[in-house]
């Protein structure tokens, strides 16, 4: 019964990572990307988060319960952490730190270019 709804929105997530991949790579001027990892079987990564992180070398992101659209702002923010220190920059992971404030901002702005360019994302990927 959900099987099929699982394999359409598996298909869309699919095709929503690389669509938001690519995007990032133009935002952000990014060569290459850290190791990716989309976490579907726990609430929470690493540091207490529930959400994401980015350790320093990898990126981990929490899917499970949660809208694929936000799974895709949270790897965004990630990601502007990824260009952050590829561009020599202390990270500071505390809440209302300039990085953190530049990685919410810019992910924001990424995912409004996200949505002009997929806005059938915003609507098929509701549960």
């Amino acid at each position: 019964m959900i099987n099929s709804n699982m394999k359409l929105f598996e298909f869309l997530e699919n095709h929503m990572l690389n669509h938001l991949l690519q995007l990032c790579k133009e935002e952000l001027d990014l060569q290459d990307f850290p190791p990716i990892q989309i976490i579907s079987d726990e609430y929470t990564v690493g540091y207490g988060t529930s959400f994401g992180q980015f350790d320093g070398e990898n990126i981990q992101v929490a899917s499970k319960g949660r809208h694929p659209m936000d799974v895709m702002r949270t790897l965004a923010h990630e990601l502007v952490h990824w260009k952050q220190r590829v561009n020599g920059e202390e990270l500071d992971g505390s809440d209302g730190s300039s990085t953190e404030n530049d990685a919410n901002a810019i992910a924001g702005v990424i995912m409004r270019k996200f949505g002009q360019k997929y806005p059938d994302y915003f609507i098929n990927t509701i549960p």
